[in-house]
């Protein structure tokens, strides 16, 4: 009895099973015209090409139908559409167990809700799995309108070697010689992972990051992003960290620089800006301005903390076996009449435009201590690049000049 139920259940079995994979076949609805070979168990179809499975369809102008494989390769076109977007192509195919589309030459594939766009020469696609595989100069484009205008739209640009993405996680890797933009962000590495729900950016192998005026470099970067605005919120550098960050000079003014180099670096931004910038372990920092690069003001020592006010350096706190050393601008004459130098445990720097307004040291392990030197003797001038070039007339210029002739007195002339 017992041997008979089990034999019932595997013949059920068999039959669900049947039934469930005849439920969902691979459907030929249209070609203009059909041969077969019933040996190789191919099918050849030609002209408007039209395949069903399930809640895909794909349109080819020729087909060959794998009968044993049940799979199809197409070529002359190939467009595949599913509910959640559509992928086309110069050639094409897809198997029905795998539920797997392949699509090269000249590929293009954007999901339905308008998000993302992928192109490249070769793509596989992994129904099943919702996973897209990008080779042969991938790039994919992840769009975001803006809440307050949603005319416009923000595109976030990547480029490699390979590009992977998961479609419901919404999360994409990008290997070898990666480029990732977005508006005036730029990145560069050799591995970058992009995780588009939890809004952050992760750069490896040799990573570069630059912003209007902003430069990040290490082993490792991890960025922030904020959703709304579309800004960078926070950027982390691991492991030989350097930031460099540039503002420039209003009404004549020379260009101001920060550098800072450390173990770890952290920054934080408000709408694209600097706000506050954090170094550890080995921590050095540069401040100066364009015409005196060669006398860079320093600090140094255990930790680095700095905070910015629209750009500018406004405070800095030096932490640990603290060192600075600041030049001292006379502004009338754009001339160095003096260096300060201080230690201590901890240094306070306060900043008024980019220049230090006062320093307040403390120190017990390391005692508070601090000198002056004077470098009026030396008369330190900025360095003036002479343009030796030959400067052409202007028609302004040759104006003035006729003007000149016209108004200078004729001279008379000798009639002896």
């Amino acid at each position: 009895m017992t041997f008979r139920i089990l034999l019932l259940a595997i013949l059920l079995g068999g039959f669900w099973e049947s039934a469930i994979a005849q439920s969902s076949p691979l459907v030929m609805r249209h070609a203009d015209s059909l041969a077969v070979m019933r040996k190789a168990g191919f099918l050849l179809l030609n002209g408007h090409v039209y395949f069903t499975h399930d809640s895909i369809a794909f349109r080819t102008a020729r087909a060959t139908w794998n009968k044993h494989l049940d799979k199809v390769d197409c070529e002359g076109s190939f467009l595949f559409t599913h509910p959640d977007g559509y992928i086309k192509a110069n050639y094409g195919s897809y198997q029905r167990k795998t539920e797997i589309a392949i699509a090269k030459g000249y590929v293009e594939a954007k999901d339905s809700a308008g998000s993302y766009a992928f192109f490249g020469n070769n793509l596989v696609y992994n129904k099943k799995k919702k996973f897209l595989k990008l080779t042969d100069q991938p790039l994919l484009h992840q769009y975001q309108k803006q809440k307050k205008d949603t005319t416009k739209i923000d595109t976030t640009v990547v480029r490699a070697e390979l590009i992977t993405f998961n479609q419901e996680t919404e999360f994409a890797e990008a290997f070898r010689n990666v480029t990732i933009t977005q508006g005036e962000m730029i990145v560069t590495c050799d591995t970058g992972y992009l995780d588009k729900k939890n809004n952050w950016v992760a750069l490896k192998g040799s990573p570069k990051f630059n912003l209007e005026g902003y430069e990040l470099t290490g082993d490792s970067i991890y960025l922030t992003i904020d959703s709304e605005k579309r800004t960078l919120k926070s950027a982390l550098v691991i492991r030989n960290a350097k930031g460099k960050q540039h503002e420039k000079g209003k009404k004549g003014k020379p260009d101001h620089y920060t550098e800072a180099i450390g173990d770890t670096l952290y920054a934080e931004f408000k709408n694209d800006k600097i706000k506050r910038l954090y170094v550890n372990l080995n921590a050095r920092g540069f401040f100066y301005e364009a015409d005196f690069a060669d006398y860079k003001n320093q600090m140094e020592g255990g930790r680095l903390d700095l905070s910015f006010k629209n750009g500018k350096l406004k405070r800095a706190l030096i932490s640990g076996d603290a060192q600075s050393t600041y030049f001292h601008v006379m502004e009338k004459k754009r001339q160095i009449d003096g260096r300060n130098e201080a230690t201590g445990d901890t240094i306070r720097i306060a900043f008024a435009d980019g220049k230090v307004k006062h320093l307040k040291l403390a120190g017990t392990k390391t005692l508070a201590s601090g000198r002056y030197t004077d470098l009026t003797k030396q008369n330190i001038l900025p360095k003036v690049v002479k343009d030796s070039s030959v400067k052409k007339w202007t028609e302004q210029s040759l104006k003035k000049l006729e003007k000149t002739d016209k108004s200078a007195p004729a001279k008379k002339e000798d009639t002896k």
